[in-house]
């Protein structure tokens, strides 16, 4: 892909019962890893809007958003988390659904992606990206009523 195309914008959400968040993993890629459902904003699409279009298209439910967290700029190495992009921006948002429980049976609609619930503090054991999310993760939860902006970039 050419420097050109190399910056990709991502809205993604915080989904949280019972003390376990949602996660995906990837199924098909050599180092599989977990990330917040969500994903690529479309040509003339909001960030939120993007959110709820794949939250239905990977759940198959209906979530409505309970409020912006953040925003996380993102760089890593070609190859490390992604093989077409380099640098990302993380919309991330706390949603809710009336289906999305965690003693709900949770649809496998998307084949690349498993959809899990873990406890939130086994985050920082896993393969997790955007990794800067591991410790934004928890303060943002509890203290971004109006959302905030964080980069790691240098």
């Amino acid at each position: 892909m050419n420097a050109k195309n190399n910056i990709h914008i991502l809205s993604r959400a915080v989904i949280i019962d019972e003390g376990q968040i949602l996660l995906c993993q990837t199924l098909d890629l050599p180092t599989n890893f977990y990330f917040l459902p969500g994903g690529h904003v479309e040509q003339g699409e909001s960030v939120s809007n993007t959110l709820l279009r794949e939250l239905f298209e990977e759940t198959g439910s209906q979530c409505q958003i309970k409020r912006f967290l953040g925003c996380l700029e993102y760089s890593f190495e070609p190859g490390h988390s992604s093989i077409c992009h380099t640098h990302e921006y993380n919309f991330i948002f706390e949603a809710e659904s009336e289906t999305l429980k965690v003693h709900n049976h949770l649809p496998q609609l998307e084949p690349n992606i498993e959809l899990m619930w873990m406890s939130l503090d086994k985050i920082n054991t896993i393969d997790f990206r955007a990794e800067p999310l591991k410790a934004l993760l928890p303060e943002w939860l509890k203290n971004a009523p109006n959302g905030s902006f964080q980069s790691v970039m240098i």
